[in-house]
């Protein structure tokens, strides 16, 4: 059984192509315009519109899709490298206060932040002998209070040595009452003979540099203090 070939399906078409009916007017007069009569190009007028068209398009250039956004993975370790940060400053700061405070004289703001220290200390201890070695480590405060007062060149700071000169002497006391009579033997005779002498160290050379009433206040607590030395 035979079948058309593709020479014989093309003569078909063309047959039937010549023997359809002419195409209507307007559709002809459209092609007209445009310059499309068989074996003609566009007009050249059509032409160069179209040639500027695309070369306008062309010097546009394509509008830049805009990019998905990438969501960066944040690097588990920033988190913990904050905190770590964190910890860091805040333990230079507490450590940065803590010196401050320490170091502070009557009359600097953190030096009520000392005392009260000082003060919660003291409270909490219920061993007389605990007290009282606590409490000479405050009188030997005070007596570096009152040097560091001597070098401040504010007058005023002069007229806060006598206060502490007191403090000094009276927090001396308070602690050899509350270790009773022990003076030259005990247990306690070191600790007593140490203080002695670095009170000593610190007080006697304030003596020539402090005004009468003061230096009468430090003779007589280097008298005080005299008995605890062997």
């Amino acid at each position: 059984m035979g079948k058309a070939g593709p020479s014989r399906w093309l003569l078909k078409r063309w047959a039937a192509f010549t023997l359809r009916e002419p195409p209507p007017a307007h559709f002809v007069t459209r092609l007209n315009e445009i310059g499309a009569e068989p074996g003609n190009g566009p007009r050249p007028d059509f032409r160069a519109r179209l040639r500027e068209e695309l070369l306008a398009a062309h010097a546009a250039g394509p509008e830049a899709a805009p990019k998905p956004a990438r969501h960066r993975r944040r690097s588990p370790y920033l988190p913990r490298s904050r905190s770590g940060v964190l910890i860091v400053s805040l333990a230079c700061l507490t450590l940065f206060t803590s010196v401050r405070t320490y170091a502070s004289v009557p009359g600097d703001g953190l030096y009520p932040i000392k005392r009260a220290a000082e003060a919660t200390l003291l409270s909490l201890t219920t061993d007389d002998v605990q007290r009282a070695q606590r409490e000479l480590t405050a009188a030997h405060s005070r007596a570096t209070e009152a040097a560091t007062l001597l070098g401040y060149p504010d007058a005023r700071r002069s007229q806060l040595i006598g206060p502490t000169l007191d403090e000094m002497t009276s927090t001396t006391r308070s602690a050899l009452s509350a270790l009773g009579h022990v003076k030259r033997e005990g247990a306690h005779a070191p600790a007593l003979k140490r203080f002695s002498e670095e009170q000593r160290d610190v007080v006697a050379p304030m003596i020539p540099q402090l005004g009468d009433d003061d230096r009468m206040k430090a003779s007589a607590y280097l008298d005080m203090i005299e008995d605890l030395t062997p």
